[in-house]
């Protein structure tokens, strides 16, 4: 009952610290105001969280929890392109209703403070620095969020997201998403549903870039329907630039049913 308790306590910091923090920024958001917000007491919040850089950590961790959670283990899907449409669907829905996940992407374009490496970061008690891993597997073997650019383990695995950058100088969530975006392909690659399985940067970087557009476009206040029209747009267009001449119908380019962030 107490650590149930401490566990709500802890999701209702996490939820009131990712809600500032889309709406302040990482610097206009004060613990003050969390522990508020979150109708706990400072000391509450100290328990669970040493500094607001832990705290921001752990709502990186749980937009990362969220993203590997909807997307699923590339190497165990009978089509992974199917996946990452998938996935921009579960994305734009996220940025529309989920602020944690907003949350996680401003604070990564804000680069501050708390996204010092992760590894030398003090851990406090319950603190999200000594935390298990928000990383689930990938089809490297690792987690987007730490070796997939640059080869060898992945930083994230042993403690909370490293936030440096994972895909041509991509940081924050956007190298996270742009490290599951890349699983995805790879795994599409695998499995045979490209056009070019030689492995050249061209799909990737057109793929990449285009995901990580959509927290750009949808990020402020479009609404769902419009969204939805415009990511269907986007993969009718991208598609027949993809996959073998033929093949672009056999993939749904619509949201699927129901959608669940």
């Amino acid at each position: 009952m107490v650590q149930e308790r401490s566990e709500r306590t802890r999701g209702r910091l996490v939820e009131a610290g990712a809600g500032l923090f889309d709406r302040h920024g990482y610097a206009g958001a004060t613990l003050g105001e969390i522990a508020a917000a979150a109708g706990v007491t400072k000391g509450a919040l100290y328990f669970h969280f040493a500094s607001k850089e832990e705290l921001a950590r752990a709502v990186f961790e749980q937009a990362e929890r969220s993203l590997r959670s909807a997307c699923g283990d590339p190497r165990g899907s009978s089509s992974p392109l199917q996946g990452l449409i998938d996935a921009g669907y579960w994305l734009v829905d996220a940025l529309g209703v989920d602020p944690v996940v907003r949350a996680a992407f401003r604070l990564g374009r804000e680069d501050g403070g708390w996204q010092a490496d992760p590894r030398s970061a003090r851990s406090g008690p319950g603190g999200a620095a000594s935390g298990g891993s928000a990383s689930g597997g990938s089809a490297s073997g690792g987690s987007a969020s730490g070796g997939l650019a640059r080869g060898g383990p992945a930083p994230g695995v042993s403690g909370t997201p490293d936030p440096r950058p994972v895909f041509a100088g991509v940081r924050g969530f956007h190298g996270v998403w742009a490290g599951v975006v890349r699983d995805l392909l790879a795994g599409a690659r695998r499995a045979g549903e490209l056009r070019d399985r030689s492995g050249t940067l061209g799909p990737e970087t057109l793929v990449v870039t285009a995901a990580c557009g959509l927290e750009v476009m949808f990020v402020e206040g479009c609404p769902a329907d419009e969204r939805a029209r415009r990511v269907g747009a986007l993969w009718d267009w991208l598609l027949p630039c993809l996959v073998p001449p033929g093949t672009a119908g056999d993939y749904r380019t619509r949201p699927p049913a129901p959608q669940r962030v």
